[in-house]
């Protein structure tokens, strides 16, 4: 790391976005030891300023740099007085130290953004900009993720059609990590000679994995607790729990998206238009989604998100979350 900004920000949804960016910054540190030696990851919830002061004054050893990783640095700067310090913190890092702020989170909302209603620690960066670097990591939706799907196939040295592509994004929705270890399989499985097609995303990372989820929602939906357990446990045996989590958020939004239509006398076409949704998943959610009413699809949904919230606070393990959510709507049978 050669001369570079002292104070970095990256922020946004994306964490693995994010995780990605840190990893780069880590490997400029040269030597993998020295760069361990070097390098610091602190958290905000339970690291005081003098602390983070005390390691940013710290001289490195034998590299040009130390690199002080902080996440969630907003944690207790609830007041002008402690956003002031923190300021005056940031103000006096010294050339020999890169202190990364890293908040998995949106500061600016964009209707705050049209307002100039910026977050005060963005507004700082804007007006430090000699010292100062920072980036935003929201989440691609739609065709920016099918964009972003085939940006990550050519940097994996493979390429993947526009049209595998968007079947894939359909497939993982907005969540990175997901499509970024689907691409690295599906790169794989075409041997890296030729660009993944359709039919590769049908074969490997649809069929199977989709079905699975397709058929734990049929038993939710017919009140059978022990076959959605036993499906879902059976996902756990090589899925990590977040990600069968993701698809199970995700297959209910498609699900209301579908019912709001098919309610309003729409058809499948209907659907692909108004919903975004890739004709393969569509034919898929459609017959599903006939098996139950709205109503009922949105109170899952919102206790979906409700969970989602209770296990990224860390109030409850999500793979306990999920047997809690299958028991609140099957009975015993």
């Amino acid at each position: 790391m050669t001369s570079k900004p002292a104070v970095y920000l990256f922020y946004g949804e994306d964490e693995f976005a994010i995780s990605q960016e840190i990893a780069r910054l880590e490997g400029r540190m040269g030597d993998p030891a020295l760069a361990s030696l070097n390098t610091n990851h602190l958290d905000g919830q339970k690291t005081t300023l003098e602390e983070i002061r005390q390691i940013a004054l710290s001289a490195p050893v034998l590299v040009e740099r130390r690199l002080i990783i902080l996440e969630h640095p907003l944690a207790g700067l609830n007041t002008p007085a402690a956003r002031g310090q923190f300021l005056d913190l940031l103000e006096h890092i010294p050339v020999t130290t890169a202190l990364v702020l890293v908040e998995y989170q949106t500061l600016t909302s964009e209707r705050e953004r049209k307002k100039n209603q910026i977050h005060w620690l963005e507004r700082w960066f804007d007006q430090a900009r000699d010292k100062a670097y920072k980036r935003p990591f929201p989440l691609p939706k739609n065709a920016a993720m099918e964009i972003w799907i085939q940006e990550q196939a050519v940097a994996l040295n493979g390429q993947i059609t526009p049209q595998a592509a968007a079947l894939l994004a359909s497939v993982v929705g907005d969540d990175t990590r997901q499509a970024y270890h689907e691409v690295e399989k599906l790169l794989a499985y075409a041997g890296y000679r030729r660009p993944v097609e359709v039919e590769d995303v049908e074969n490997l990372a649809v069929s199977a994995r989709q079905g699975d989820i397709f058929e734990l929602v049929d038993a939710i939906g017919n009140q059978n607790r022990r076959l959605a357990l036993g499906m879902l446990h059976r996902l756990l045996v090589d899925q990590e729990p977040g990600m069968i989590f993701g698809m199970i958020i995700r297959q209910f939004r498609l699900l209301i998206q579908a019912r709001q239509v098919l309610d309003k006398g729409g058809t499948q076409e209907t659907i692909i238009k108004e919903a975004g949704m890739n004709p393969y998943v569509a034919g898929k959610v459609i017959p599903q989604a006939r098996r139950f009413t709205l109503p009922f699809l949105i109170e899952v949904y919102h206790h979906l998100l409700d969970i989602d919230e209770a296990v990224k606070t860390g109030q409850i393990e999500v793979s306990i979350a999920l047997d809690t959510f299958i028991a609140s709507f099957t009975t015993q049978t």
